[in-house]
């Protein structure tokens, strides 16, 4: 799962990158309010980590901004802040918007229970956490594996989870940049090969065979879509 972390402090943004890419998580770092109104929306992160008071915005403000619009509304928010830690302070954010918040200087061992925690409250659909069924796919996200009409088919790491993916975002045209971000935990500025996309979703299509083949559809120029 991906989060975005924001701070205009470079040090808490390099102990949150480490800490949750240990925990297993994609990291994206902000460091102004002008780039999480851009990467929020580009990278759909599943967590927000925000700032209380970011060099040029307000951190329970741009809580309140991301819930008045529909595509970025459902994305938990986890403020913090190392001098707004009063309790008048952490009502007002939570009635912002905000769904947990963090005092500062951050705990790496709690950060990441944090994290854990806020996702669980808001964790995938219930048919995704345990069996789906997609016409001729069987796919038990929990234990991962996936079966066609019955049998079982074997995915690498990156296979499933790119499978998972398109499952979760089934109709929305998902960029190679967005899947080399979200299944790998690429950064765009560092790398930007949609040659690997391509050949993991070939592999993908040839394994699960023709119905899914038929229905991950390549939009020329702009990424996929699993109809």
């Amino acid at each position: 799962m991906k989060i975005l972390v924001a701070d205009d402090d470079p040090t808490i943004r390099l102990l949150a990158e480490k800490t949750l890419t240990r925990a297993g998580y994609s990291v994206v770092l902000c460091e102004s309010g002008q780039e999480i109104a851009e990467r929020v929306k580009s990278s759909a992160p599943d967590l927000a980590l925000i700032d209380v008071m970011l060099g040029d915005a307000d951190g329970v403000e741009i809580t309140r901004i991301m819930r008045a619009d529909p595509k970025t509304r459902s994305i938990p928010v986890v403020l913090i802040s190392g001098k707004r830690t009063d309790e008048e302070d952490l009502v007002f954010g939570l009635e912002g918007g905000a769904d947990d918040y963090l005092v500062k200087p951050l705990n790496p061992k709690f950060l990441a229970a944090k994290v854990a925690a806020v996702l669980r409250r808001f964790s995938m659909p219930a048919e995704l956490s345990e069996v789906l069924k997609y016409y001729s796919l069987t796919v038990d996200v929990s234990e991962r594996f996936v079966k066609v009409r019955g049998k079982d088919v074997k995915l690498t790491r990156k296979e499933f989870d790119l499978l998972s993916v398109f499952l979760r975002r089934r109709g929305k045209l998902l960029s190679p940049q967005y899947l080399l971000e979200t299944v790998w935990g690429y950064e765009p500025e560092t790398y930007n090969d949609p040659h690997t996309v391509q050949v993991h979703i070939s592999r993908l299509k040839k394994k699960l065979g023709k119905t899914f083949a038929g229905r991950l559809e390549n939009v020329i120029g702009s990424g996929y879509r699993l109809n």
